[in-house]
């Protein structure tokens, strides 16, 4: 096991997760109409997950109780057939080895809760090919991992320092009265025509209903995975992460705006996803595929 510098490694990352100071995520209204295409915008905002606070708070949303919530609606890349057989990836990896990874993680995120949600979304890590599904769950938990401060986060830091109004777009869906849409979960989800999209994938009414992406731990990891498995503009990230370059190719969908490129400001950003991804290839025993960088 390499747990004990994987450990300490991943101490040193939580300068850009959600304690961040990704500033026009977290302030700015997004330039793109929503749509599907929600990861990141002509004006370098992102769309998706605009917003965190200073990385020396502790996460307003604690510990939450694991439940066994599901929905029954589809997306575009989901399978939802509800299967109760163990995905394949669960053979990798397990609830031990993640909180040995993540020794703070906060309850709302465990391994068995991801291994619940997946039965949504049966294609995520299931090639079967074992380095494949290896790399789309290295990457996709180095990406939620800096997405949510190693998994201390269960919504954004400051949060109830925002208008109500912060992440609210009247434009095509309307805003609940008084819900707040600022980013819950491991993938930080963001913006009312996000949680209205993923609510009508998963069946559950998120629009009305945001608060329950921060304190159900299905909940929470199905809406990390209806972002992964669903084509965000022209491409889902689980149809190219696992490919050449794959990893760089989801940094660039989720904050592309944002942390690639040469006039990218995020730049370090970046680095601290790479740096979780390579920790996560290691542990995983498998090796990437071209560069991580978008930068590169």
């Amino acid at each position: 096991m390499k747990f004990a510098w994987i450990i300490a490694s991943f101490g040193l990352l939580g300068v850009a997760a959600a304690g961040s100071c990704e500033q026009s995520r977290f302030t700015s209204s997004p330039s793109v109409p929503p749509s599907s295409s929600i990861s990141s915008s002509s004006s370098g905002t992102s769309a998706k997950i605009p917003g965190r606070a200073s990385s020396s708070s502790s996460a307003t949303g604690t510990s939450a109780t694991p439940s066994s919530s599901s929905g029954s609606g589809t997306s575009a890349t989901a399978s939802t057939s509800g299967s109760s057989s163990q995905p394949s990836f669960a053979r990798f990896f397990d609830q031990t080895r993640f909180h040995a990874m993540f020794p703070n993680a906060v309850s709302l995120y465990n391994f068995d809760g991801l291994v619940n949600a997946v039965n949504k979304y049966t294609a995520f890590a299931n090639t079967g090919n074992s380095d494949n599904d290896k790399r789309e769950l290295a990457a996709f938990l180095a990406q939620t991992a800096h997405e949510s401060d190693s998994f201390q986060a269960t919504e954004e830091y400051a949060w109830n320092t925002y208008s109500v109004w912060q992440y609210c777009d009247n434009s095509t869906i309307a805003c609940a009265p008084g819900r707040r849409y600022h980013g819950r979960g491991p993938i930080q989800l963001s913006w009312n025509y996000n949680y209205d999209q993923a609510g009508k994938a998963l069946g559950i009414d998120l629009l009305d209903n945001p608060d329950i992406v921060a304190s159900d731990t299905d909940v929470a990891w199905m809406t990390a995975l209806w972002y992964w498995m669903t084509p965000q503009g022209s491409r889902a990230i689980h149809d190219v992460v696992a490919d050449k370059n794959g990893f760089a190719e989801a940094t660039k969908i989720i904050n592309g705006a944002l942390e690639c490129g040469p006039n990218a400001p995020n730049k370090a950003n970046e680095q601290q996803r790479i740096e979780y991804y390579t920790k996560m290839c290691e542990e995983l025993d498998v090796q990437p595929l071209g560069s991580s960088s978008c930068n590169a």
